[in-house]
């Protein structure tokens, strides 16, 4: 991107409802879903060789700072969830795309702990971001085109009750 954006790198659970998540504070300019920080090229959600899910944050520093969107990433996902828990796929992980970034992480990962908001000790990893391996199209956006996310698409129960009558 430009020299007016930034792009940050987060991983906090299942990428469709973190982009969904994180495309609404004001100064978010894009969202892409995709993996990073495994090993295998072309990674997919069954193998995916212990990358994670992530969301690529392209966003305006001058409207919202790297701070900010990590507190916002704070409070959306659970941080203190190791991957015993969760799944590696589905692990807690800053991957920095400029040293400033790492600093900001590491401080933030503090003050979440001695916020004592979560059960448990922050867990979050913070690594440099490799290759962003997108998700196909089918992926990207996938709860603005199906709000209802994994529902299954058949008749809710009322709707049965109701056709019984």
């Amino acid at each position: 991107m430009g020299d007016d954006t930034e792009t940050a790198v987060l991983a906090g659970g299942c990428a469709w409802i973190m982009q969904q998540l994180l495309r609404h504070p004001e100064g978010v300019i894009s969202t892409r879903t995709g993996f990073m920080g495994g090993a295998k090229d072309n990674p997919t959600e069954q193998d995916n060789g212990g990358h994670a899910e992530v969301v690529e944050v392209v966003f305006d520093p001058a409207r919202l700072s790297y701070r900010g969107l990590l507190e916002v990433f704070f409070l959306v996902h659970r941080p203190d969830l190791d991957e015993g828990v969760v799944g590696s796929l589905y692990r807690s992980e800053i991957f920095f795309t400029r040293p400033e970034q790492r600093h900001v992480a590491e401080e933030m990962i503090c003050d979440v702990d001695a916020s004592g908001h979560w059960l448990g000790k922050t867990v979050t990893r913070v690594s440099e971001a490799g290759t962003f391996w997108e998700m196909g199209p089918e992926d990207q956006d996938y709860l603005q085109r199906f709000p209802r996310g994994c529902t299954p698409p058949f008749p809710r129960q009322e709707d049965h009750v109701a056709s019984d009558r």
